[in-house]
């Protein structure tokens, strides 16, 4: 059975020595952050993804060949992408940074802080026609709605509001996604542990039966 694993690390566990991990188009955008915070949220996203690949594929990390090419531009400025594989997905918010590797195919994970101002003002940039804020909070519809866009690698170049999600009182499920009706039955939403004050959420296509396994980046063994 394919299993797909998160990653949960903390500001608390940068390091200074994981710099000399990033290759240098990654140290380029490194810099380019202005906020120490900044930098050390991509840093640290950055590193857990090399450590927790490099094993895997029997490589030091600082090898580990990561392309960030854009898929609409090609300029380097896209998601982490591993050629042939394991798929990959990275978020980070506030005090947490999520890595989800999955060897069974397309994985997204996103993870927003509840201090993020997602209210009424974008209400209608996220919500589908069949959607309401009477059974669910407009961050759990986001978080949800990420994921599913971060697998198929589409990114926020399309409308949330072609999504239709369950609400977050609900068990996480892609319900609807107008123009691309055969995606629903592929795609299936995890619901994550990220602690209090966040929201997260899993998604991965094409891999109904895999066992997700939530692993903490400060205790890894």
């Amino acid at each position: 059975m394919e299993a797909c694993e998160v990653w949960w690390a903390t500001l608390a566990d940068v390091r200074p020595e994981y710099v000399a991990l990033l290759d240098p188009v990654e140290r380029g955008r490194r810099a380019r952050y202005l906020r120490d915070e900044d930098r050390d949220r991509f840093t640290l996203g950055v590193a857990v993804t090399r450590l927790m690949l490099g094993p895997l594929l029997d490589i030091p990390p600082d090898r580990v060949p990561l392309t960030r090419a854009c898929r609409a531009c090609g300029e380097p400025h896209g998601p982490p992408v591993v050629a042939g594989g394991p798929h990959l997905s990275v978020s980070h918010s506030g005090d947490r940074v999520a890595v989800a590797i999955s060897a069974g195919g397309p994985v997204g994970v996103d993870v927003e802080a509840t201090t993020k101002r997602l209210d009424e003002s974008i209400e209608r940039h996220v919500l589908s026609p069949g959607e309401s804020l009477d059974g669910g909070d407009l961050l759990s519809y986001w978080t949800r709605k990420e994921a599913i866009v971060k697998a198929t690698g589409d990114g926020l170049r399309v409308p949330m509001t072609d999504i239709t999600v369950s609400p977050s009182a609900a068990s996480p499920r892609l319900l609807a996604w107008s123009g691309r009706t055969g995606l629903v039955d592929r795609v299936t939403l995890h619901p994550l542990a990220p602690g209090p004050g966040y929201a997260a959420c899993l998604a991965l296509i094409d891999q109904p039966g895999a066992v997700v396994r939530e692993r903490s980046f400060a205790t890894r063994s």
